[in-house]
């Protein structure tokens, strides 16, 4: 690419047409889009590996116009990439009905890696920035980045939706970047909508997103050949943000790998059956949302400088085709010190897991009725205590509650309390800072407990299993083996506080 070229649809955008997986990305797929990813699926050798894994394998059930937008990006830029040589119009589709997907497998599987690399910690990072600077939707912050991209030759994809919980969400290139008058103008090429097959799109000018204002933007997909196809409004509280493809591009570290840290970066994912995250708050009053309800617009986000509960963002899921979200995902990036997070659930069963570089947190909530409202404190950070309160509303609801920690490369402790039984009061799991120990307390009841506490040195797993704990009302039951390197055959201490 000379710094001169200019992007041409008709060339350099794909033959085939946008697609949803139906099935979950693979672990070779996995660890071809990350370094430093474990050689297996195996939730002994990389437990943080497996679990940043149920979420990106499911990153392109939606779509995969991000990994179509920045492939093509790559060989426009360097003339070829991954084995794929330019123009990307050349690859023809799978079928000549629909024209989804491309028509070879090795150019399938490229794609899925570069939609996948919208986890990497750079894209994160980008993500996390513009939310802090208020831009998750402005056309005019958009415009200027993209503007100065095309100058530099770091072209940008551009993320739009009509919601911030991913109403259409999609992603795009943009290719030119003009001015009309006082109005910001952006051409497009479209993933949904290549050249081959709707020409009119392009010829017809209809390919132009006219922003007036930060949230006064409008695109119309639709044209003789794509009725039914969105009409994205940045009045409809979505989002509209640039990603310089420089950023995902290139293969690095998933953000919670093992030893690789981004300060203050934690991830909270929720999946499951009928599950919504309905507010996030801390004790200070600040809080994510607006209302404790389930949401489906980006006005329900708290606004007030006063109220808005700061370093923490929904992740807007780029798709753009009919389809469920794999689940609701946060990215928080707090000051040490911050106060805990109180995370409201709504759902019949699901499964959280709260994640950072060196530490797992896990929250299974067994079968409940279809309303059932759970209450999830978070305590410490991941160089601290870990601590996780949980009650319900449920009449009589179980829990599953799960710490992990690397204490060394390759090496891990967890303590893992099962079939715990929670009605009207509340339960805490708690794990001190040096993970040699498990305590465990309720408030109005007498419960019984299963725990498994387990030590990982490399090679082998030991385990010790306490079956039938007894913790009384209003007490707290510590648990700390004398020995952890010999933990299965190890006296355990208890001791009712």
């Amino acid at each position: 690419m000379g710094i001169r070229d200019q992007f041409d649809p008709t060339r350099d955008g794909w033959s085939f047409v946008n697609w949803g997986e139906g099935a979950d990305f693979t672990w070779d797929l996995y660890r071809r889009t990350y370094l430093a990813i474990n050689p297996t699926d195996d939730p002994v050798e990389s437990p943080l590996d497996v679990a940043f894994f149920q979420i990106f394998k499911g990153c392109a059930a939606l779509g995969n116009c991000g990994g179509m937008s920045m492939l093509a990006l790559a060989l426009f830029k360097y003339g070829g990439y991954m084995g794929f040589c330019s123009p990307p119009s050349f690859y023809l589709p799978a079928n000549t009905t629909d024209h989804k997907q491309p028509a070879r497998a090795d150019l399938r599987e490229a794609v899925n890696i570069m939609q996948a690399r919208q986890f990497s910690a750079a894209g994160i990072r980008n993500f996390l920035d513009v939310v802090k600077a208020g831009q998750l939707n402005d056309g005019v912050a958009a415009w200027n980045r993209i503007r100065s991209g095309l100058g530099s030759g770091d072209y940008c994809m551009l993320s739009l939706s009509n919601g911030v919980f991913g109403d259409a969400a999609h992603t795009v290139i943009p290719y030119r970047a003009d001015m009309s008058g006082s109005a910001y103008v952006l051409h497009v090429w479209n993933p949904n909508l290549p050249y081959t097959w709707f020409p009119d799109h392009y010829d017809g000018d209809h390919n132009k997103i006219v922003i007036t204002g930060p949230t006064s933007w409008s695109y119309d997909q639709n044209v003789a050949t794509n009725i039914g196809g969105a009409v994205y409004d940045g009045s409809n509280n979505g989002w509209f943000f640039a990603i310089p493809t420089s950023l995902e591009i290139h293969k690095g570290r998933q953000p919670i790998s093992v030893g690789f840290v981004l300060t203050g970066l934690t991830t909270l994912f929720v999946s499951g059956v009928g599950a919504a995250v309905t507010q996030i708050e801390d004790d200070e009053g600040r809080r994510l949302y607006t209302s404790d309800r389930v949401h489906r617009s980006r006005g329900d986000l708290e606004t007030s400088p006063a109220r808005r509960l700061p370093g923490v963002a929904p992740w807007p899921w780029p798709g753009g085709l009919a389809g469920d979200l794999p689940g609701e995902l946060f990215f928080l990036e707090r000051a040490p010190g911050s106060s805990p997070l109180n995370v409201s659930v709504r759902g019949d069963e699901y499964h959280l897991m709260h994640l950072s570089s060196g530490h797992l947190t896990e929250l299974t909530a067994g079968r409940a009725a279809a309303n059932a409202k759970d209450r999830v404190r978070l305590e410490g950070s991941p160089d601290d205590d870990q601590s996780v309160v949980v009650s319900t509303r449920a009449p009589r609801r179980r829990f599953d509650i799960h710490h992990l920690r690397h204490d060394a490369p390759g090496a891990w402790r967890s303590v893992r309390v099962r079939n715990a039984l929670v009605t009207n009061d509340r339960l805490r799991v708690h794990a001190p800072v040096a993970f040699d120990a498990v305590e465990i307390s309720g408030t109005t009841a007498r419960r019984d407990v299963d725990v498994e506490l387990r030590r990982y040195d490399g090679g082998k797993v030991a385990r010790r299993n306490l079956a039938k704990q007894r913790v009384p009302a209003g007490r707290a039951l510590r648990m700390a083996p004398a020995d952890w390197e010999r933990l299965s055959r190890s006296k355990v201490e208890q001791v009712l506080g």
